[in-house]
Protein backbone atom coordinates (compact mmCIF):
# COMPACT_ATOMS: atom_id res chain seq x y z
CA UNK A 1 0.00 0.00 0.00
CA UNK A 2 1.54 3.29 -1.40
CA UNK A 3 0.03 7.00 -0.23
CA UNK A 4 0.68 8.49 -3.82
CA UNK A 5 0.81 12.29 -4.24
CA UNK A 6 -0.78 12.58 -7.80
CA UNK A 7 -0.81 15.29 -9.99
CA UNK A 8 -3.48 15.50 -13.06
CA UNK A 9 -2.59 16.71 -16.01
CA UNK A 10 -5.60 17.10 -18.38
CA UNK A 11 -5.37 17.10 -22.02
CA UNK A 12 -7.07 19.11 -23.93
CA UNK A 13 -10.23 17.30 -26.50
CA UNK A 14 -10.70 15.28 -24.24
CA UNK A 15 -13.01 12.06 -25.79
CA UNK A 16 -13.40 8.73 -25.51
CA UNK A 17 -12.55 6.06 -27.91
CA UNK A 18 -12.31 2.01 -28.33
CA UNK A 19 -9.02 0.54 -26.58
CA UNK A 20 -6.18 0.04 -29.33
CA UNK A 21 -2.63 -0.08 -28.99
CA UNK A 22 -2.34 3.57 -29.85
CA UNK A 23 -3.63 6.07 -27.62
CA UNK A 24 -4.34 9.76 -28.73
CA UNK A 25 -2.94 12.75 -27.41
CA UNK A 26 -6.37 13.42 -26.30
CA UNK A 27 -5.96 11.16 -23.51
CA UNK A 28 -5.54 12.16 -19.80
CA UNK A 29 -1.88 11.41 -17.89
CA UNK A 30 -1.31 11.12 -14.13
CA UNK A 31 1.98 12.15 -13.37
CA UNK A 32 2.95 10.64 -9.69
CA UNK A 33 4.90 12.98 -7.18
CA UNK A 34 6.99 10.49 -5.99
CA UNK A 35 10.33 9.57 -7.71
CA UNK A 36 10.55 6.64 -9.36
CA UNK A 37 7.09 5.65 -10.01
CA UNK A 38 5.34 5.27 -13.59
CA UNK A 39 2.65 8.30 -15.03
CA UNK A 40 0.02 6.73 -15.45
CA UNK A 41 -2.13 6.72 -18.78
CA UNK A 42 -5.82 7.03 -17.99
CA UNK A 43 -8.33 6.79 -20.36
CA UNK A 44 -10.83 5.77 -17.72
CA UNK A 45 -12.14 2.82 -19.61
CA UNK A 46 -12.14 -0.16 -16.94
CA UNK A 47 -10.82 -3.55 -18.06
CA UNK A 48 -13.13 -5.65 -19.52
CA UNK A 49 -11.85 -8.60 -17.02
CA UNK A 50 -12.13 -6.22 -13.71
CA UNK A 51 -14.88 -8.70 -12.47
CA UNK A 52 -13.63 -11.53 -12.73
CA UNK A 53 -10.72 -10.60 -10.40
CA UNK A 54 -12.72 -9.10 -8.22
CA UNK A 55 -14.08 -12.38 -7.89
CA UNK A 56 -11.54 -14.82 -7.42
CA UNK A 57 -8.83 -13.00 -5.91
CA UNK A 58 -8.16 -11.88 -2.00
CA UNK A 59 -8.18 -9.02 -0.67
CA UNK A 60 -4.05 -9.58 0.00
CA UNK A 61 -3.25 -11.16 -3.24
CA UNK A 62 -5.11 -8.84 -5.42
CA UNK A 63 -3.08 -5.64 -3.83
CA UNK A 64 0.38 -7.65 -3.79
CA UNK A 65 -0.08 -9.21 -6.99
CA UNK A 66 -1.04 -6.07 -8.57
CA UNK A 67 2.03 -3.61 -6.70
CA UNK A 68 4.54 -6.22 -7.35
CA UNK A 69 4.31 -7.14 -10.58
CA UNK A 70 4.18 -3.22 -11.34
CA UNK A 71 7.28 -2.79 -8.64
CA UNK A 72 9.29 -5.83 -10.40
CA UNK A 73 8.10 -4.49 -14.22
CA UNK A 74 10.17 -1.42 -12.82
CA UNK A 75 13.72 -3.31 -13.83
CA UNK A 76 12.79 -3.90 -17.85
CA UNK A 77 10.45 -0.79 -18.49
CA UNK A 78 11.97 2.49 -16.98
CA UNK A 79 9.78 4.75 -15.49
CA UNK A 80 11.29 7.91 -17.11
CA UNK A 81 10.36 6.04 -20.55
CA UNK A 82 7.55 4.17 -20.42
CA UNK A 83 3.80 4.71 -19.69
CA UNK A 84 1.67 2.89 -16.97
CA UNK A 85 -1.69 1.97 -18.20
CA UNK A 86 -4.71 -0.82 -17.07
CA UNK A 87 -3.87 -3.94 -18.92
CA UNK A 88 -6.48 -4.40 -22.18
CA UNK A 89 -4.77 -6.65 -24.34
CA UNK A 90 -6.16 -9.92 -22.31
CA UNK A 91 -9.96 -9.34 -22.91
CA UNK A 92 -12.64 -11.33 -20.22
CA UNK A 93 -13.31 -13.67 -23.20
CA UNK A 94 -9.53 -14.18 -23.98
CA UNK A 95 -9.13 -14.58 -20.30
CA UNK A 96 -12.17 -16.88 -19.39
CA UNK A 97 -10.45 -19.54 -22.07
CA UNK A 98 -6.98 -19.06 -20.68
CA UNK A 99 -8.04 -20.00 -17.20
CA UNK A 100 -9.83 -22.93 -18.88
CA UNK A 101 -8.72 -26.44 -19.42
CA UNK A 102 -6.67 -27.45 -22.07
CA UNK A 103 -8.48 -28.87 -24.45
CA UNK A 104 -8.63 -29.96 -28.31
CA UNK A 105 -10.89 -26.48 -29.07
CA UNK A 106 -9.02 -24.47 -26.20
CA UNK A 107 -5.06 -25.41 -27.22
CA UNK A 108 -4.17 -22.19 -25.02
CA UNK A 109 -5.91 -23.12 -22.24
CA UNK A 110 -3.58 -22.96 -19.13
CA UNK A 111 -5.20 -25.91 -16.60
CA UNK A 112 -4.27 -29.45 -17.22
CA UNK A 113 -6.96 -31.23 -19.92
CA UNK A 114 -9.83 -32.92 -18.10
CA UNK A 115 -9.17 -36.28 -16.50
CA UNK A 116 -5.64 -35.21 -15.76
CA UNK A 117 -3.71 -36.44 -13.05
CA UNK A 118 -0.95 -34.36 -10.83
CA UNK A 119 1.57 -35.43 -8.79
CA UNK A 120 2.19 -32.54 -5.34
CA UNK A 121 5.43 -33.53 -5.20
CA UNK A 122 4.41 -35.34 -1.96
CA UNK A 123 3.83 -38.37 -2.90
CA UNK A 124 0.20 -37.14 -3.33
CA UNK A 125 -1.87 -37.29 -6.74
CA UNK A 126 -4.77 -34.99 -8.10
CA UNK A 127 -7.35 -35.52 -10.01
CA UNK A 128 -8.03 -32.57 -12.22
CA UNK A 129 -7.10 -30.02 -10.08
CA UNK A 130 -7.20 -26.22 -11.11
CA UNK A 131 -3.79 -24.69 -10.91
CA UNK A 132 -4.38 -21.57 -13.09
CA UNK A 133 -6.74 -19.06 -11.13
CA UNK A 134 -6.24 -15.69 -12.67
CA UNK A 135 -4.28 -13.51 -14.99
CA UNK A 136 -3.42 -10.29 -14.43
CA UNK A 137 -2.30 -7.70 -16.91
CA UNK A 138 -0.25 -3.70 -17.13
CA UNK A 139 0.58 -2.08 -20.34
CA UNK A 140 3.65 -0.01 -21.21
CA UNK A 141 3.12 2.85 -23.54
CA UNK A 142 6.24 5.21 -25.32
CA UNK A 143 5.49 8.08 -27.26
CA UNK A 144 6.00 7.38 -30.97
CA UNK A 145 5.08 10.56 -33.58
CA UNK A 146 2.94 12.41 -31.11
CA UNK A 147 1.23 9.46 -29.69
CA UNK A 148 1.39 6.93 -27.42
CA UNK A 149 1.76 3.29 -28.63
CA UNK A 150 1.71 0.09 -26.52
CA UNK A 151 6.04 -0.85 -26.00
CA UNK A 152 5.60 -3.46 -23.90
CA UNK A 153 3.14 -5.33 -21.23
CA UNK A 154 3.43 -7.13 -17.77
CA UNK A 155 1.32 -10.00 -16.70
CA UNK A 156 1.36 -12.38 -13.51
CA UNK A 157 -0.27 -15.98 -13.79
CA UNK A 158 -1.56 -16.71 -10.35
CA UNK A 159 -1.80 -19.95 -9.79
CA UNK A 160 -3.02 -22.23 -6.36
CA UNK A 161 -0.51 -23.74 -4.83
CA UNK A 162 -3.22 -25.34 -1.89
CA UNK A 163 -5.45 -27.35 -3.00
CA UNK A 164 -8.57 -27.81 -1.16
CA UNK A 165 -10.08 -31.21 -1.89
CA UNK A 166 -13.95 -31.12 -0.44
CA UNK A 167 -16.33 -34.32 -0.68
CA UNK A 168 -19.07 -35.18 1.19
CA UNK A 169 -17.52 -36.14 4.55
CA UNK A 170 -13.97 -34.24 4.72
CA UNK A 171 -12.02 -31.60 3.46
CA UNK A 172 -8.50 -32.31 2.55
CA UNK A 173 -6.19 -29.70 1.92
CA UNK A 174 -2.85 -30.45 0.33
CA UNK A 175 0.14 -27.99 -0.63
CA UNK A 176 1.97 -28.60 -3.77
CA UNK A 177 5.79 -28.63 -3.09
CA UNK A 178 7.46 -25.29 -4.18
CA UNK A 179 9.62 -26.94 -7.34
CA UNK A 180 6.62 -29.05 -8.79
CA UNK A 181 4.46 -25.74 -9.01
CA UNK A 182 7.34 -24.04 -10.20
CA UNK A 183 8.02 -26.12 -12.90
CA UNK A 184 4.20 -26.44 -14.18
CA UNK A 185 4.04 -22.05 -13.90
CA UNK A 186 7.33 -22.11 -16.15
CA UNK A 187 5.71 -24.67 -18.55
CA UNK A 188 2.67 -22.49 -18.72
CA UNK A 189 4.28 -19.06 -18.70
CA UNK A 190 5.84 -20.16 -22.19
CA UNK A 191 2.37 -21.07 -23.39
CA UNK A 192 0.93 -18.28 -22.41
CA UNK A 193 3.79 -16.35 -24.35
CA UNK A 194 3.30 -17.78 -27.34
CA UNK A 195 -0.43 -17.15 -27.06
CA UNK A 196 0.37 -13.33 -26.75
CA UNK A 197 2.44 -13.72 -29.51
CA UNK A 198 -0.30 -14.57 -31.87
CA UNK A 199 -2.00 -11.19 -31.17
CA UNK A 200 -1.44 -8.26 -33.31
CA UNK A 201 -1.08 -5.42 -30.79
CA UNK A 202 1.78 -7.73 -29.39
CA UNK A 203 3.80 -8.87 -31.71
CA UNK A 204 7.17 -8.43 -30.73
CA UNK A 205 7.24 -6.22 -28.09
CA UNK A 206 8.91 -7.06 -24.90
CA UNK A 207 6.68 -8.94 -22.39
CA UNK A 208 7.22 -9.51 -18.26
CA UNK A 209 5.47 -12.74 -16.80
CA UNK A 210 5.85 -13.06 -13.42
CA UNK A 211 4.75 -16.43 -11.60
CA UNK A 212 2.66 -15.64 -8.44
CA UNK A 213 1.53 -18.39 -5.98
CA UNK A 214 -1.38 -17.73 -4.02
CA UNK A 215 -2.27 -19.34 -0.68
CA UNK A 216 -5.77 -19.86 1.08
CA UNK A 217 -7.90 -17.03 0.39
CA UNK A 218 -8.57 -16.88 3.81
CA UNK A 219 -4.76 -16.60 4.88
CA UNK A 220 -3.78 -13.79 6.81
CA UNK A 221 -0.43 -13.54 4.71
CA UNK A 222 -0.51 -13.25 0.84
CA UNK A 223 1.25 -15.00 -1.64
CA UNK A 224 4.21 -14.79 -3.32
CA UNK A 225 6.20 -14.58 -6.80
CA UNK A 226 7.65 -17.97 -7.49
CA UNK A 227 9.65 -17.03 -10.52
CA UNK A 228 9.59 -14.71 -13.60
CA UNK A 229 10.75 -14.50 -17.21
CA UNK A 230 11.41 -11.10 -19.62
CA UNK A 231 10.95 -12.39 -23.12
CA UNK A 232 12.71 -9.95 -26.12
CA UNK A 233 11.38 -10.74 -29.28
CA UNK A 234 10.42 -14.06 -28.74
CA UNK A 235 13.60 -14.84 -26.95
CA UNK A 236 13.84 -15.14 -22.73
CA UNK A 237 13.67 -17.64 -19.83
CA UNK A 238 11.99 -17.78 -16.73
CA UNK A 239 14.30 -17.46 -13.65
CA UNK A 240 13.25 -18.97 -9.96
CA UNK A 241 12.45 -16.01 -7.47
CA UNK A 242 13.38 -16.54 -3.41
CA UNK A 243 10.00 -14.43 -1.96
CA UNK A 244 7.98 -14.76 1.15
CA UNK A 245 5.99 -13.74 3.22
CA UNK A 246 6.35 -14.26 7.43
CA UNK A 247 4.92 -13.29 10.74
CA UNK A 248 6.31 -10.97 12.73
CA UNK A 249 7.36 -12.21 15.66
CA UNK A 250 8.55 -15.74 14.40
CA UNK A 251 11.42 -18.03 14.95
CA UNK A 252 11.81 -17.76 10.83
CA UNK A 253 11.26 -14.38 10.74
CA UNK A 254 13.84 -13.76 13.51
CA UNK A 255 16.41 -16.26 11.77
CA UNK A 256 16.26 -13.87 8.68
CA UNK A 257 16.55 -10.67 10.33
CA UNK A 258 17.36 -10.63 14.39
CA UNK A 259 17.30 -6.79 14.35
CA UNK A 260 14.29 -6.40 12.65
CA UNK A 261 12.25 -9.00 15.12
CA UNK A 262 14.20 -6.78 17.89
CA UNK A 263 12.90 -3.20 16.49
CA UNK A 264 9.39 -5.03 15.89
CA UNK A 265 9.49 -7.00 19.44
CA UNK A 266 10.05 -3.05 21.41
CA UNK A 267 7.98 -2.08 19.00
CA UNK A 268 4.87 -3.79 20.13
CA UNK A 269 5.70 -4.10 24.19
CA UNK A 270 5.84 -0.03 23.82
CA UNK A 271 2.72 0.06 21.93
CA UNK A 272 0.71 -1.83 24.31
CA UNK A 273 1.89 -0.26 27.12
CA UNK A 274 0.40 3.30 25.60
CA UNK A 275 -3.15 3.18 26.53
CA UNK A 276 -5.13 1.66 29.69
CA UNK A 277 -6.73 -0.81 27.09
CA UNK A 278 -4.45 -3.26 25.95
CA UNK A 279 -3.58 -2.78 22.49
CA UNK A 280 -3.26 -5.44 19.49
CA UNK A 281 -0.14 -5.64 17.72
CA UNK A 282 0.26 -7.37 14.33
CA UNK A 283 3.86 -7.58 12.02
CA UNK A 284 4.15 -9.42 8.76
CA UNK A 285 7.51 -8.84 6.22
CA UNK A 286 7.95 -10.01 2.58
CA UNK A 287 11.90 -11.11 2.53
CA UNK A 288 13.35 -11.41 -1.25
CA UNK A 289 16.45 -13.55 -0.88
CA UNK A 290 16.46 -13.99 2.42
CA UNK A 291 16.36 -9.57 3.20
CA UNK A 292 13.66 -8.24 4.59
CA UNK A 293 12.32 -5.13 1.75
CA UNK A 294 8.51 -4.94 3.29
CA UNK A 295 7.34 -4.35 6.95
CA UNK A 296 3.34 -3.85 7.75
CA UNK A 297 2.39 -3.35 11.06
CA UNK A 298 -0.77 -3.23 12.86
CA UNK A 299 -2.03 -1.60 15.61
CA UNK A 300 -5.49 -1.71 16.93
CA UNK A 301 -5.90 0.32 19.35
CA UNK A 302 -8.93 1.53 21.69
CA UNK A 303 -9.03 5.54 21.22
CA UNK A 304 -11.18 7.45 23.84
CA UNK A 305 -9.81 11.17 22.77
CA UNK A 306 -8.25 12.49 20.05
CA UNK A 307 -5.32 13.05 22.04
CA UNK A 308 -4.74 9.70 22.37
CA UNK A 309 -4.69 8.57 18.58
CA UNK A 310 -2.41 11.93 18.33
CA UNK A 311 -0.06 10.81 20.92
CA UNK A 312 -0.14 7.07 19.87
CA UNK A 313 0.45 8.24 16.37
CA UNK A 314 3.36 10.53 17.11
CA UNK A 315 5.35 7.92 19.31
CA UNK A 316 4.57 5.44 17.05
CA UNK A 317 6.09 7.25 14.08
CA UNK A 318 8.97 8.25 15.98
CA UNK A 319 9.75 4.72 16.91
CA UNK A 320 9.45 3.92 12.77
CA UNK A 321 11.78 6.93 12.11
CA UNK A 322 14.11 5.21 14.38
CA UNK A 323 14.44 2.01 12.52
CA UNK A 324 17.68 1.35 11.71
CA UNK A 325 17.21 -0.19 8.22
CA UNK A 326 16.22 2.44 5.34
CA UNK A 327 16.18 -0.09 2.40
CA UNK A 328 13.04 -1.46 4.18
CA UNK A 329 9.64 -0.17 3.52
CA UNK A 330 7.59 0.01 6.68
CA UNK A 331 3.82 1.16 6.56
CA UNK A 332 1.86 1.40 10.09
CA UNK A 333 -1.60 1.09 10.47
CA UNK A 334 -3.64 2.43 13.39
CA UNK A 335 -7.32 1.37 13.73
CA UNK A 336 -9.71 2.09 16.60
CA UNK A 337 -12.61 -0.01 16.86
CA UNK A 338 -11.87 -1.78 13.62
CA UNK A 339 -11.55 2.05 11.72
CA UNK A 340 -8.45 3.13 9.73
CA UNK A 341 -7.51 6.21 11.60
CA UNK A 342 -3.82 6.74 11.05
CA UNK A 343 -1.21 5.89 8.61
CA UNK A 344 2.41 5.75 9.21
CA UNK A 345 4.86 5.16 6.38
CA UNK A 346 9.09 5.71 5.37
CA UNK A 347 9.56 4.78 2.02
CA UNK A 348 12.84 3.36 1.71
CA UNK A 349 16.18 5.53 1.47
CA UNK A 350 14.37 8.26 3.31
CA UNK A 351 14.68 9.40 6.69
CA UNK A 352 11.15 11.45 7.17
CA UNK A 353 8.36 9.63 7.75
CA UNK A 354 4.66 10.53 6.56
CA UNK A 355 1.63 10.89 8.65
CA UNK A 356 -2.11 10.80 7.37
CA UNK A 357 -5.12 11.38 9.45
CA UNK A 358 -7.87 9.31 8.68
CA UNK A 359 -11.43 9.87 9.44
CA UNK A 360 -10.82 11.59 12.42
Amino acid sequence: MKRLSLLLVLLLGLASCQHTDVVEEDQQIIYSGQTNEYAIVSDFNPSSTRNYHGTYLGSFDMIEVGSELIERSKSHFDVKEFFLAEGHVIDNESLSALVRRESSTNPYGLNPVSGSQFDIGTGVILDDPVLVADIIEVDFYQSQDNELRLAGMSVAIVLNQVQIIETSTSITVHEIEDERILQYAMDVGRKLESYLRTLSQVGDIPIYIGLYSTRSVDSTLPGNFIGDGYFVARSGQFNKVHQKWLIFPSNEATMLDGNASSFFSGFKQTVQTLLPESSGVMGKGRFDNDELKHLKIDVHMVAKTFMEIKATTQIIAQMIQRFENSKVHVLVEIKTLNNTIAIIERIPHQDKVSVTYINV
